[in-house]
């Protein structure tokens, strides 16, 4: 229903495309695409589109705590991500998310920008948050979209995703055994509704 709530977006989401919706608050466009920056409610206004995050911070992050973020760009030596919940053993929603760093090197290769990831907090030190996807299998890519459609790519053999839309075939990535998974529609959402 037009100016009302319509559903709970995570960070990265596809929303749409510039030619059907001006983006608005937490809404980002990359190549003509609209993503969401927060987990939060989706909001349509005629043919604005918005997203309020959902208000829920519990801090400060303790190493080896697990967590979802998105990574949001990358350097030469690190990946910038934004942390959006902490899965375990703390269930919560980070809100704005926190910023952490990743380092490029094993076992943290195989991830690029826009990608969902479930990792570790590795350290914690002067308001520098560090993470990992090393350890268990879980811990990796949880969600990945084809760089040249944007499409979610699904899993193939062992470290492969594949775009089911345009055939593009990607190896190597650090890819969780959880992939695909999506903590929001399994209990967390209501589970952070219920501690309000």
């Amino acid at each position: 229903m037009k100016g009302s709530k319509r559903e709970i977006v995570v960070p990265g989401e596809n929303l749409g495309v510039v030619e059907e919706y001006i983006p608005g608050e937490g809404i980002r466009e990359e190549d003509g695409n609209l993503y969401s920056v927060y987990l939060g409610s989706l909001f349509e206004k005629e043919v604005k589109l918005s997203v309020r995050p959902l208000k829920r911070t519990i801090l400060p992050l303790r190493p080896g705590e697990i967590a979802l973020g998105e990574i949001r760009g990358a350097d030469r030596q690190i990946y910038h991500i934004h942390l959006t919940a902490l899965i375990k053993p703390r269930r919560a929603i980070l809100s704005p998310p926190v910023s952490a760093t990743m380092s490029k090197r094993p076992p943290n290769v195989g991830a690029r920008p826009s990608d969902i990831v479930l990792v570790k907090v590795s350290s914690v030190k002067n308001g520098t948050v560090a993470v990992t996807m090393g350890g268990p299998p879980e811990l990796g890519v949880l969600l990945s979209f084809c760089p040249v459609c944007g499409t979610p790519l699904k899993k193939g053999v062992g470290y492969t995703l594949v775009c089911r839309s345009c055939g593009k075939v990607y190896l190597d990535r650090k890819i969780s055994s959880m992939y695909g998974w999506n903590p929001f529609k399994e209990g967390l959402i209501s589970y952070v509704k219920r501690e309000k």
